[in-house]
């Protein structure tokens, strides 16, 4: 039986905000939907609105016809709609099966033997009793599609799913999903990656500040014609200018860099070794949950380490904290922009102060200078396009983009030798990912250097001049770019060094 939902005159309002704008949209069974637009067009108010989350201001839902009253996840469960999220919801202590049982009412036994039934059929490769903290990203998203799966669901609702998977796990993902849709599945796919649609899905749905600007086939499109329905504008093509010989002027060299952590969530880093020259982006890869979270802190000055272990310029700097790293003019970017690099209840100029709290430009004599750090924080929103001139607004109500840009141009507003960024562009949409790497490639030509550490492998092409892996805190040989496959990416962050 085929499946039809339709959404009808959706709307929902926020203060200074209409996140949907009337929406109309009809979607069938056998097809795989993409659903595209920035941050803030959208996207997540009309998903939310169609899993029971938040309820529209006005408008429908049609469920074959039949009119849906949405006001809870259960709800929606009920109507066989089910999501899975972009952050997994599991508990790691516990294993596969005590996840997958804690909200369900059947009795464990046959409810055991559906989901064995579910992992045979899909060649899901997951033991049932391995606790989730030993699963790789790829395995806890099969977990989270199991327990959709375990309700049958009519629609099934993709959240940013390839934001933490290898190439190998999102093409393992594809086949799965494409057997679903086969299967009778109505599939709404959310993802900022547009190769992805292209690859995947069969009809386009683009957002844009609320509104629902197109549907088309896929196979009318190209990457290049979404990017540009979701921003309102022709993008240029960002490129690199790689030279055949870098600097051989080392900036930063790290010796048997080791960490052994009394967490046991923790990764312990391994005898790590590498050196990057000025001018120069290396680029290291890995899945994610490898020890790129402890190295980034180690290089960042959060975690110290012996002072041999890290050379800044000549100068030892392993034993140093972040601030006096910071005045040989180091600069950080963290993977998380709400709760490592800011503070979203603080209004933009006081988080543009935290970098900077010892200042004696914008403290003196024990007195902060309001103005001044205003005055600076105006000059970053100007200098790097961050969407808003008031410096009185809260973090909180960026979008991730422009809260990104304003992160970024805190710290390169100093004009830092060294930016040590990880996964500087998670999350976000095409023009805010197209800025950010406009902004480093421009690092590089002003002869500065760049650590990217990254789980997109995409981006780490593009933008790296050399590149690694990190598998389980251990780093693997340092290749030029060029000389390195997808393939041999993937066998690298999988831990085949060798």
């Amino acid at each position: 039986m085929e499946t039809s939902l339709k959404i009808s005159n959706i709307s929902k309002a926020y203060p200074d905000c209409l996140a949907n704008d009337n929406i109309n949209l009809e979607l069938k069974s056998g097809k795989i939907y993409a659903l595209l637009g920035e941050n803030g067009a959208g996207k997540s108010t009309l998903v939310k609105i169609l899993f029971g989350i938040i309820q529209p201001d006005k408008g429908k839902i049609f469920l074959n016809n039949q009119i849906l009253k949405l006001n809870s996840p259960r709800d929606a469960k009920k109507n066989k709609i089910s999501m899975v999220f972009q952050h997994f919801s599991l508990f790691e202590t516990l294993s596969v099966l005590e996840n997958l049982i804690l909200d369900s009412s059947e009795p464990k036994k046959s409810l055991e033997n559906k989901i064995q039934d579910i992992i045979n059929k899909y060649n899901f490769n997951i033991d049932l009793y391995t606790p989730v903290l030993n699963l790789s990203a790829g395995q806890k998203q099969k977990v989270e599609i199991i327990r959709c799966l375990i309700k049958n669901p009519d629609v099934l609702i993709m959240d940013e799913p390839t934001s933490v998977l290898t190439e190998q796990e999102t093409k393992e993902l594809f086949i799965s999903l494409k057997k679903f849709s086969k299967e009778g599945i109505l599939i709404i796919y959310i993802t900022h990656k547009l190769k992805e649609v292209i690859t995947l899905c069969d009809e386009v749905a683009v957002m844009r500040k609320g509104k629902l600007i197109s549907i088309s086939k896929v196979s009318n499109e190209k990457i290049e014609s979404l990017a540009n329905k979701m921003i309102g504008q022709n993008l240029k093509i960002v490129r690199k200018k790689r030279l055949e010989e870098k600097s051989n002027d080392q900036l930063i060299k790290i010796v048997n860099l080791n960490y052994k952590s009394a967490n046991p969530f923790e990764v312990n880093i391994k005898d790590i070794n590498f050196e990057v020259n000025r001018g120069e982006c290396l680029g290291i890869a890995g899945i994610s949950g490898n020890g790129q979270s402890e190295l980034f802190q180690m290089l960042s000055g959060e975690i110290t380490s012996e002072n041999n272990s890290i050379v800044f310029d000549n100068r030892p700097i392993g034993k140093l904290n972040p601030q006096e790293r910071r005045k040989y003019l180091i600069a950080f970017s963290p993977e998380d922009r709400l709760t490592h690099a800011s503070i979203p209840q603080m209004k933009i100029f006081e988080n543009v102060a935290l970098n900077n709290f010892k200042s004696s430009d914008f403290f003196k004599g024990g007195l902060i200078n309001e103005k001044k750090i205003k005055d600076h924080s105006q000059r970053i929103l100007t200098k790097f396009s961050v969407n808003t001139e008031n410096v009185e607004l809260k973090t909180q109500f960026l979008s991730g983009g422009n809260l990104q840009k304003l992160l970024i141009g805190r710290e390169l507003i100093t004009s830092p030798n060294l930016l040590i960024c990880f996964n500087p562009t998670w999350g976000l949409d095409v023009g805010a990912i197209h800025y950010i790497h406009e902004t480093l490639i421009k690092i590089n030509d002003q002869n500065k250097s760049i650590i990217l550490i990254s789980t997109d492998t995409e981006e780490l092409f593009m933008l790296s001049d050399k590149i690694c892996a990190i598998n389980k805190g251990r780093i693997s040989k340092v290749f030029k770019t060029t000389d390195v496959s997808t393939e041999k990416l993937g066998l690298l962050m999988g831990g085949q060094f060798d």
